[in-house]
């Protein structure tokens, strides 16, 4: 029997329990194919396992699997973890390693790496029964069109093969191909044409989607509006949703909406479309070979506002032909015809196969050579004039387009006499999330720990340990043994401020990390996105600041802060309550301030159980709440 092992790692994320959106619907597809294969055993490492482990913890699992073959799917927020673990794998079993996804193309020179023993480029099926089927060595590359499997193929959900209880979220992928050529874009350009799925399957997924009562149903197509026949599809969608039991989401180009598909949308119970704008400025739009009509696009995401269909509009900062006054043009368009509801702004991504990769000397653009590939400058787009692109729609839209972290803090179990590390379990194991050292611990013990930490972790310093060089040798020890996986030290009532620039500098995470770049714009200095710092003291004033540093304020009186004395506080990035109220007097302040969390300072409560109770109720629909079951 030929053991079979396919994992695709997540986004790195800065919050444990955060949605991840690590759905692995590739792999998926591929074991829907290979079923009928006579003495092939497809396992899939599941979302709620992979999203969460650390980089030791991970290998050490896969390694107790022993595959014969293993296969990562590859996104640019993925692509030097997987091979790296690869490596780490290859080092203590001798499986074959396959690898798929977008960052597989033939001018990306990270997957060119000696572990990799096959790449698949495109739609992966068809290449995956011939290697499943192969004689002797595998082939260094393969690429095969895999459509009627597409085309023929139910929803892996329905086969059971995914696990939409993790995010509430299933995806539906009824369409491959695009029919557009953007520059930026790597939809699935090694496609010769679009494929689309049988529309029996099609409806088939949304009717699995409202009888098992999934809460948003994502139609995964590049632009849905590509589908032949499409209003009558919707017509149809709307038969089996016509109660909206299931939000619908897509992304669209809003230029071909008019009255009557508008119409059908809500009649289907499609809550929001993605509508990527990108740009505003002729020159950029005809650089990137995306001609944009920029009143019928206007007129179709009115249409869907005015029937409460969110648009998401989509910008890119840093495109070739543009500069910072077109891009403030084009923030000015958003704001002024009333679109500003929700807007993603994004830094140009120079991705490997794209037009914008291949062309990018000629085009002037200077970007990192490491995911996700930011742009750094053009010709026409200075460094700083990137930095005030963000602080520009940032001010305008009166949003965080790079936030910090939540605030998520605690460390305190109900039980006084029951404290200690915090861990979790995942699934048949349990992991340690929350490393905390009330006092000074040996090396060894932490050594060990450090196989078994989740994705992030947290390491609590307590007011008793100082000594400099202990905290650094412990920072060595676990980003070492998970030179990937990122991570947050908080110190609880420390005595001074903590020396955290020198303790920096004993962190082992590979660097640059990937939270590096994709957080490059979080502030006006470029370096360390991975690693957070937090001070929890009841210091009057803010003495601890500066880039990835936050203090907070640690609030222990005996009763709950008022709105006044949260608005004195109003200068730290948040508040720590830690009190012995009754778990009554609690609940009831945080039902009374859950709706205005949003206008008052970050709240987090010491005890585990308080916190876990107000972040259901603020931020529950951005966390898998079940993958939060500490002890």
């Amino acid at each position: 029997m030929t053991q079979v092992l396919l994992v695709q790692l997540p986004i790195p994320r800065l919050n444990f329990g955060k949605k991840t959106g690590n759905i692995p619907l590739g792999a998926a597809c591929l074991k829907q194919a290979a079923a009928g294969l006579p003495g092939v055993r497809v396992d899939i490492l599941p979302e709620s396992v992979a999203s969460y482990l650390g980089d030791a913890a991970l290998k050490d699992l896969i390694l107790e699997k022993r595959p014969e073959i293993l296969g990562f799917t590859l996104f640019n927020w993925n692509v030097e973890r997987s091979l790296a673990l690869a490596e780490d794998i290859r080092k203590h079993h001798a499986c074959r390693i396959v690898v798929g996804g977008p960052e597989v193309t033939p001018d990306n020179r990270l997957i060119r790496n000696p572990v990799v023993d096959t790449r698949v480029y495109g739609d992966g099926e068809s290449s995956f029964i011939t290697l499943l089927t192969w004689e002797g060595k595998f082939p260094a590359e393969l690429s095969s069109g895999s459509e009627s499997l597409f085309v023929s193929a139910t929803s892996p959900y329905i086969e059971g093969l995914l696990e939409p209880h993790v995010e509430n979220l299933m995806l539906l992928e009824t369409q491959r191909g695009c029919p557009y050529h953007c520059g930026f874009c790597f939809y699935n350009k090694s496609r010769g044409g679009l494929s689309f799925k049988d529309e029996k399957h099609l409806l088939d997924g949304v009717r699995w989607a409202v009888d098992f009562g999934i809460e948003e149903l994502y139609l995964l197509d590049p632009s849905l509006n590509a589908r032949p026949g499409l209003k009558e599809t919707l017509k149809k969608i709307a038969d089996i949703n016509g109660k909206k039991r299931v939000s619908i989401t897509s992304e669209i180009r809003a230029e071909s909406i008019d009255e009557e598909l508008a119409d059908l949308f809500l009649k289907a119970g499609f809550s929001g479309f993605e509508i990527g704008l990108q740009t505003t400025n002729k020159k950029a739009l005809t650089v990137m070979r995306r001609p944009t009509d920029l009143k019928k696009f206007l007129k179709g995401s009115l249409l869907l506002k005015e029937r409460e269909i969110l648009p998401r509009i989509d910008l890119i900062a840093g495109l070739p032909g543009d500069d910072l006054a077109g891009f403030r043009r084009s923030i000015g368009f958003i704001a002024e015809n009333s679109l500003d509801d929700d807007v993603q702004v994004f830094p140009l991504s120079v991705l490997p196969g794209t037009s914008f990769r291949k062309n990018s000397e000629k085009l002037h653009l200077t970007y990192e050579a490491s995911p996700p590939y930011t742009i750094i400058e053009t010709d026409t787009y200075s460094r700083e004039d990137l930095l005030l692109s963000f602080d520009y729609a940032e001010s305008l839209f009166d949003v965080a387009l790079f936030p910090l972290p939540e605030l998520n803090v605690a460390w305190k179990r109900k039980a006084p006499e029951n404290q200690g590390d915090i861990h979790v379990r995942i699934g048949s194991d349990r992991f340690l999330s929350r490393l905390l050292l009330e006092d000074y611990r040996p090396e060894d013990e932490i050594r060990a720990l450090a196989e078994k930490l989740t994705c992030p972790y947290q390491i609590y310093v307590g007011p008793k340990v100082s000594d400099p060089d202990y905290l650094a040798g412990i920072v060595t020890i676990t980003s070492s043994a998970n030179p990937f996986t990122p991570f947050e030290v908080i110190f609880i009532d420390p005595a001074g401020v903590p020396d955290t620039d020198s303790l920096l500098s004993h962190v082992r995470l590979k660097r640059p990390h990937y939270l590096d770049h994709d957080l490059r714009y979080l502030y006006s200095r470029e370096g360390n996105r991975a690693v957070l710092f937090t001070v929890i003291a009841a210091w009057n004033t803010l003495v601890f600041s500066g880039d990835m540093k936050r203090q907070i304020y640690y609030w222990t009186q005996e009763r709950l802060p008022e709105p006044e004395e949260m608005d004195e506080l109003s200068d730290f990035p948040g508040i720590v309550i830690d009190n012995t109220l009754a778990d009554t007097k609690i609940r009831d302040w945080q039902d009374h301030f859950a709706p205005s969390a949003d206008y008052i300072p970050q709240i987090c409560f010491a005890r585990i159980d308080r916190q876990m109770c107000w972040l259901e109720l603020t931020l529950g629909d951005e966390y898998c709440m079940q993958s939060l079951n500490f002890y």
